[in-house]
């Protein structure tokens, strides 16, 4: 399946930018779009249509539900849309399931968590791209449920691994993403670590680190990608913190164990990185002239 094509849509410049970054870090994606508001948005899904929205819900002028309704109106049940909102009321989450989301990703959340959420639309697509048919109802539950993910609950299909089916020797590709999922939800502990990952998962530590060698990464990798994608969210966020709360906050054990992943994921120490990308942000004006990728991909 070829790249598909993301349209960011959040009024926040620095939100923005960092989803961009979160999006372009992900295999078999690339971001044709930046919209700051409803309208800009309707404008550019017209203009060029994506494959995949990220959609917040509060936006000024028209409202993200609003959005949504527009675009289902006039292009239909073929993009995709993951809702990407602090809202957590309930009938905010259900106007949304109503109107046909593949997932509602609450703020703040990691870089894995919204990797977690694109992979599964690139998998549901690739399924209904390939089939015609399908063998049972487990075969269609399998790609009907793993849309949409109600909010506070772990971002899981009902086809993944159970901890029988590892147990079992499930394949390792199943148990890396068990693991995955695992990581979203508590690597930013202080006290999450290969072990207690691997714990928690009733297998052994080796047993993990050949799962994750097989998508040529180590668990400890994928841990540290992980908190320095909340340190990001962190240091972009409203509230001002220090580089030790966001140290903190992210599971790392120190300020400078968070220096050095970020040089490591990163190539800049955080502080240089939160100064170029809060510089990018608030030029507003020019990020509105997003189409690069846009015009590009319009013209091939």
């Amino acid at each position: 399946m070829s790249e598909l094509g993301v349209l960011i849509v959040d009024d926040e410049p620095m939100a923005t930018q960092l989803h961009r970054m979160f999006v372009e870090g992900t295999p078999g994606f690339v971001v044709t779009g930046l919209a700051y508001s409803g309208e800009e948005a309707v404008e550019m899904m017209t203009r060029n249509r994506p494959d995949v929205v990220l959609l917040d819900l509060q936006l000024p002028g028209i409202s993200g539900i609003d959005v949504l309704r527009l675009l289902r109106t006039h292009l239909g049940d073929d993009v995709d849309v993951i809702a990407v909102t602090a809202d957590r009321r309930a009938r905010s989450i259900d106007q949304m399931r109503m109107l046909g989301v593949a997932h509602y990703l609450a703020k703040p959340f990691s870089v894995r968590e919204l990797r977690l959420r694109l992979r599964s639309v690139a998998r549901v697509r690739s399924a209904l791209a390939s089939r015609q048919s399908f063998d049972g109802q487990a075969d269609i539950d399998g790609v009907i449920h793993s849309g949409f993910v109600e909010i506070c609950t772990p971002a899981a299909r009902p086809d993944d691994p159970t901890e029988q089916d590892i147990l079992a020797g499930h394949p390792l590709d199943a148990l890396r993403e068990l693991g995955d999922l695992r990581i979203a939800d508590q690597g930013h502990d202080a006290d999450f670590t290969l072990h207690t990952l691997a714990d928690a998962l009733h297998v052994s530590a080796r047993q993990l680190q050949r799962a994750y060698a097989r998508d040529g990464r180590a668990v400890q990798d994928a841990i540290r990608d992980h908190r320095v994608g909340v340190s990001a969210m962190l240091m972009l966020g409203a509230e001002r913190l220090t580089t030790a709360e966001v140290a903190r906050r992210s599971g790392f054990s120190s300020v400078r164990t968070m220096r050095r992943a970020f040089q490591e994921v990163h190539g800049v120490p955080p502080a240089r990185w939160r100064a170029t990308h809060a510089r990018a942000a608030t030029k507003e004006p020019e990020s509105r002239r997003e189409p690069d990728r846009t015009r590009q991909r319009s013209e091939e």
